[in-house]
């Protein structure tokens, strides 16, 4: 579970109405850009600006036709909400198989590796999602490989045994070498592979001590900071499996977290930490899970800007707004993109704007309505507020 901060800060929003094309729309003020809402929508609009413009999606929606048509509709990149984190493809219990099985299932087994077995993985939620979005004509994220948080405890002791010592770090690279490997190259290998774009390798590092020790912290230890080898060798394994798929001209590799506006130094050291030697990171995923409270637009438009200026690539990877007033939200939303569009104009490399999620009655914040939706079929007044973002930065609808 992510975690979000909440401060209290006052808002005034007034709100005019207007009709366009049989559209209510209400917006902060009325301009001639604003009519332009008139068959738009986020794909041909920021989908235009950014490239990938996605939403987050789940096993059950992606069976489900009216979240599919929502997510066509709107979007052209999809991340899978769960189903490519680890303990999906690790199981909550190990099932461990001999090398030589593993290497008949085309696993990736590293030179000299010191044990005789692996846990067997379960691609079979990958593989739906991936075959989902090749099908339907959408890109993929691959999120994530390396997280303190749905990580079963088992796959860092001895044996793979619950009960079992935590294995030393030599045991331990050489256990993500064939995990991130595999992984990879199972996506890649799939006929359905080219719809992946970007990998999330890595996914908060830097939260991993409030979060509580994990088996990343007893093997490798606390407060390593923005010099973590583990976190560098992941990024190490996962290019090379790009360099071995001739890829890493197509597909970026990104560092993912939240709070991103409060870690930018952070951030910005162990990117640079990383990338020393050869750029292996693209750059910054901002998950970006906010409230109308916090932060201020010009606080997250501060670290946007700071990421920039450090040669990163920026994806917003998660993006909701939590709110207790709608109208409030809207005006957050249009006071926020009008922001990210301002920092692309001026020179910021912004590749992608993921929502999480495809309405509030699906969100993992529900109660605080973060989303643009109220559910598939309806827009609320923050979806048009973001489109109205967009028409008043000058820009006009992809043809």
């Amino acid at each position: 579970m992510k975690k979000y901060i909440s401060m209290i800060l006052s808002a005034t929003l007034i709100i005019s109405t207007f009709l366009t094309s049989g559209i209510q729309v209400k917006a902060a003020t009325t301009t001639k850009a604003a009519t332009n809402v008139n068959n738009a929508n986020l794909l041909n609009t920021y989908g235009n600006v950014f490239g990938k413009v996605g939403t987050t999606l789940g096993s059950s929606q992606i069976l489900d036709r009216n979240a599919i048509n929502a997510t066509k509709k709107e979007y052209n990149s999809v991340t899978p909400e769960n189903e490519m984190k680890p303990d999906a493809v690790l199981g909550h219990s190990a099932n461990v198989i001999s090398i030589s099985q593993a290497k008949a299932l085309g696993y990736y087994i590293p030179d000299n590796y010191p044990e005789s077995t692996v846990p067997k993985l379960d691609f079979t939620t990958v593989d739906n999602m991936l075959k989902f979005c090749y099908e339907n004509g959408l890109s993929m994220r691959g999120h994530t490989l390396v997280w303190h948080s749905q990580t079963p405890d088992w796959y860092f002791r001895n044996g793979y045994n619950p009960n079992g010592n935590y294995v030393n770090q030599n045991v331990m690279n050489k256990r993500m070498e064939f995990y991130i490997k595999s992984v990879m190259g199972h996506v890649f290998s799939s006929k359905y592979g080219s719809a992946v774009y970007a990998w999330d390798v890595v996914n908060e590092y830097l939260h991993a001590e409030s979060a509580g020790g994990s088996g990343w912290q007893k093997i490798y230890g606390s407060n390593l900071g923005a010099r973590a080898g583990f976190v560098k060798q992941a990024f190490q394994y996962a290019y090379e499996t790009l360099e071995y798929f001739g890829l890493t001209n197509k597909v970026k590799l990104f560092y993912n977290d939240y709070n991103e506006y409060m870690e930018v130094n952070n951030i910005i050291n162990l990117i640079n930490y990383i990338n020393s030697g050869k750029k292996i990171c693209a750059g910054i995923g901002m998950q970006s899970h906010l409230t109308t409270q916090f932060p201020s637009v010009a606080y997250y438009k501060s670290a946007l800007n700071a990421f920039a200026k450090a040669g990163f690539e920026i994806q917003i990877t998660e993006l909701d707004a939590g709110c207790t007033s709608l109208s409030e939200q809207a005006k957050y939303y249009y006071d926020l993109m009008s922001a990210i569009l301002s920092a692309k104009k001026s020179g910021a490399n912004i590749t992608a704007l993921v929502f999480w999620g495809l309405s509030d009655d699906h969100s993992w914040r529900s109660k605080e309505k973060p989303l643009l939706y109220s559910n598939y079929s309806t827009p609320k007044e923050a979806y048009y507020s973001v489109l109205k973002a967009y028409f008043d930065a000058g820009y006009t609808l992809a043809k």
